[in-house]
């Protein structure tokens, strides 16, 4: 298990994370699982979308894959 102190960090740059993306993302740090957790929060199909990475870099490339597939930048800037 990481240190608290790394913990902490890690929670510090999910808050980044969720700041940058304007909020369309809920973003947390899961510290039993080790790993980033993203949550779309703009309209979607039932279920959602959820990823999840390892690392920061892997966590946008994976929100970057949902937005493209659910038409993000045409619900954002209409």
């Amino acid at each position: 298990m990481g240190a608290p102190e790394d913990d902490d960090q890690r929670r510090q740059v999910a808050a980044y994370i969720e700041w940058q993306k304007q909020e369309a993302w809920l973003v947390l740090w899961g510290p039993y699982t080790r790993r980033y957790w993203a949550y779309a929060r703009w309209p979607l199909p039932p279920g959602g979308a959820v990823v999840s990475a390892p690392d920061p870099d892997t966590l946008y490339a994976e929100m970057r894959r949902v937005e493209r597939e659910h038409g993000f930048l045409r619900w954002r800037y209409g």
